[in-house]
């Protein structure tokens, strides 16, 4: 008994060996990625543009110091500053990918640097006082290189006559995101505009790449606790590290990695409660404060934190009210005080159509066009609910098409609910099911110009909130698979194949997936 043991820890201890290696082997791609990150496009831009002017005003300026009799080594700091300055004159590279995460990085810059507020005169005790108008990003926006179309432009409600823009996501994730910037602002004065690569690749480093490896880790944890085999642990280990498109979006700023980190917690409480009996209240405040989190940050969650918190309250009612309700209530009512600060109301910009449609307008000297009003491309929305239905599921933006071990998940779904002897094991896959089929179904309802697949982007990027979801209902069918050597092999190609769609958009996130590409060049 005691060697089966010894043996059983030993391959246990194997086991996170291979986990921790496969987990810091992808942190260091994630990191590789992030200190490259570079906008490819507007850095070829500018480098034509420097290239056809710098040689020919370096020239002539040295020609016109030469002729002054300016000493040489006075000549060269001369040069020196020019240099940098066509630099800065003709700086169109940019460390952002996408008007996407431009607009969350407008409304950091106007939190944390004083010179981007806008600011408006009001009557107070009788005078006229300049009061600044928060998160408006009027001035930042109109900056070169910091345009954005994910914005809205809206008055407020004790000043109809005046409009002001601001950035279309919510406002409670981007002030969080301004504290490194604070941080960095205030202790070296580097700004985005003086240090613009340095400082966004600490905040994606911070605000990605540290709470992705913690939530590998803690995947990795629930992995070992549910799985049964070893090839199927180490294959969803693996998945979760190389095959899902949580590591593609690590390089731009974004929502979507939060909010998942903030699941992947409220889950892991959330097991430890539910399979365990652990009634310790550190684990309902936990799962209340990072599932309301994770919704705050990812709309359609709110559908794992409504189901999580009313099981939570009809089972455990005493430790869900006084642990897990309060630290859900502090986020909610962080993210709807924000949203009043911001837009003084307490419905999100996003539900609020009127605000995202505006006629053209100059504003400190640039014209301002709204995109929604006259969308291109993608933007302008599938017109049939059935084409887009399918390629939603299984074409050129398919869940099953770019990653298609969720295929395996659906099997393992199957077993989870018929033949599982865990009742809890049951309600995980029934909560998995309901949640898909809804959230899924929501997206395929909406009117044409929001049947746009997530925009100009690699993935279906709405769903992207159930990969911890699906990833564990892999496991019952892994294990049955790790029995077949032929079935092996054959979740291994899909395992490539989700890989390669992973890995497909190396610069960009906020790109086209390779199933389009290739449907286009098939003339479809």
């Amino acid at each position: 008994m005691n060697t089966t043991n010894e043996q059983s820890d030993a391959t246990r201890a194997l086991r996170w060996q291979i986990y921790g290696i496969m987990i810091m082997i992808s942190a260091g791609l994630c990191l590789g990625r992030i200190i490259a990150v570079d906008n490819i496009p507007d850095r070829a831009i500018q480098d034509y543009r420097l290239g056809t002017v710098k040689k020919q005003r370096l020239e002539e300026s040295r020609k016109e110091l030469e002729s002054k009799k300016i000493p040489a080594e006075l000549i060269e700091k001369e040069l020196v500053r020019i240099d940098r300055e066509l630099t800065r004159q003709f700086r169109t590279a940019r460390p952002t990918l996408s008007a996407n995460d431009r607009s969350r990085f407008c409304t950091i810059r106007v939190l944390v640097e004083p010179e981007f507020r806008e600011t408006r005169i009001i009557e107070k005790d009788g005078k006229q006082v300049e009061q600044v108008v928060p998160y408006a990003i009027d001035k930042i926006r109109t900056r070169q290189g910091w345009d954005t179309i994910d914005m809205v432009y809206h008055a407020l409600p004790d000043d109809p006559e005046i409009r002001y823009m601001y950035s279309s996501k919510p406002p409670l994730l981007p002030t969080l995101m301004a504290i490194p910037y604070w941080v960095i602002y205030n202790m070296t004065g580097f700004t985005f505009d003086t240090h613009p690569y340095l400082i966004t690749r600490i905040m994606l480093i911070l605000c990605h790449l540290v709470p992705l490896v913690i939530g590998w880790f803690l995947m990795a944890l629930l992995i070992e606790r549910f799985g049964k085999s070893d090839w199927g642990r180490i294959f969803a280990v693996a998945f979760t590290c190389f095959a899902t498109f949580l590591s593609t979006f690590v390089v731009t700023l974004n929502n979507h990695l939060p909010a998942i980190f903030c699941i992947i917690i409220a889950v892991y409480a959330g097991v430890r409660i539910w399979f365990d009996g652990d009634r310790r209240k550190r684990w309902f405040a936990l799962a209340g404060f990072f599932a309301a989190f994770a919704f705050t940050s990812e709309l359609p969650s709110a559908l794992f934190f409504a189901i999580l918190g009313l099981a939570l309250l009809i089972k455990y009612p005493r430790q869900t009210l006084i642990a897990g309700t309060p630290a859900a209530l502090l986020i909610v009512a962080a993210f709807f005080v924000t949203n009043y600060i911001a837009h003084k109301s307490l419905m999100p910009a996003y539900s609020q159509p009127d605000w995202y449609m505006f006629d053209d307008f100059v504003k400190y000297g640039k014209t301002i066009k709204c995109h929604w009003a006259n969308p291109q491309g993608i933007d302008i929305g599938e017109p049939h609910r059935a084409v887009y239905a399918f390629h939603t599921i299984v074409g050129h933006h398919g869940i099953l098409s770019l990653t298609p071990v969720w295929i395996i998940a659906i099997f393992g779904v199957l077993i989870m609910l018929r033949q599982s002897l865990e009742k809890p094991l049951r309600d995980f896959a029934l909560l998995t099911l309901v949640m898909t089929l809804i959230c899924v179904a929501f997206y395929i309802s909406m009117e044409q110009p929001n049947r746009n697949y997530g925009g100009m982007t690699c993935g279906h990027r709405w769903t992207f909130w159930l990969i911890p979801f699906w990833t564990l209902c892999l496991l019952p069918a892994l294990d049955r698979m790790s029995k077949y050597r032929l079935l092996r092999w054959c979740g291994l190609f899909l395992l490539l194949m989700s890989a390669m769609s992973v890995s497909y958009p190396l610069w960009n996130p906020w790109s086209p997936p390779w199933l389009q590409y290739f449907v286009n060049y098939l003339g479809y």
